[in-house]
């Protein structure tokens, strides 16, 4: 189609043109010629799809066996960044949410700042912090993130009463701060 309109309309040719510049077609293209030979040369539809999927599905994070459905709710939002927390809101543009501003105005209310510094929950943190102690005594001496991520999704090393014991705890500390007690919208 592109030449018989280049021979016979140069202009409207061009137009094809840019219009496939700006398809889904080159972009695919860059995309198919990114994977492996492997996934190209699968055998089958059904294994080229696996194979697809096996790259683009993140890995499921354990929880450990905890059955409160409400709190495993919240901290999955917390986990993918979709919760009430003024940051998750304000960066996918909820109407509601002018700032990513905490309501203590230190910081910005990002997981970090809730969970670990924002004045608003300091008991809640104190007892956290005193029943984390109590159970991985030396886990209060690593780095925020390292610290942060192990409250959220538990630690490789530990063994899964650990880490189930952490994710109470933390479990606990989200219900008794209240802050995700109204709806999202």
């Amino acid at each position: 189609m592109i030449l018989i309109l280049a021979i016979s309309h140069k202009f409207q040719a061009c137009i094809v043109v840019l219009n496939l510049v700006n398809s889904f077609l080159p972009t695919c293209i860059k995309e198919w010629n990114k994977l492996d030979s492997s996934v190209k040369q699968s055998a089958s539809i059904v294994q080229f799809r696996n194979s697809i999927l096996k790259t683009i599905r993140p890995v499921q994070n354990n929880i450990f066996d905890i059955c409160d459905n409400e709190g495993i709710k919240l901290l999955t939002r917390l986990r993918l960044g979709l919760s009430h927390l003024h940051k998750h809101k304000f960066d996918h543009g909820f109407r509601d949410t002018v700032s990513p501003m905490c309501s203590c105005n230190t910081e910005i209310e990002s997981v970090t700042h809730y969970i670990l510094r924002c004045p608003n929950f300091n008991q809640q943190r104190i007892h956290l912090m005193n029943e984390i102690n109590k159970i991985v005594p030396n886990l209060l001496l690593e780095n925020e993130c390292i610290f942060l991520s192990t409250l959220l999704y538990g630690k490789s090393e530990f063994d899964n009463d650990l880490n189930s014991k952490i994710l109470l705890l933390t479990l606990e500390f989200i219900h008794s701060s209240k802050r995700f007690d109204m709806p999202l919208f």
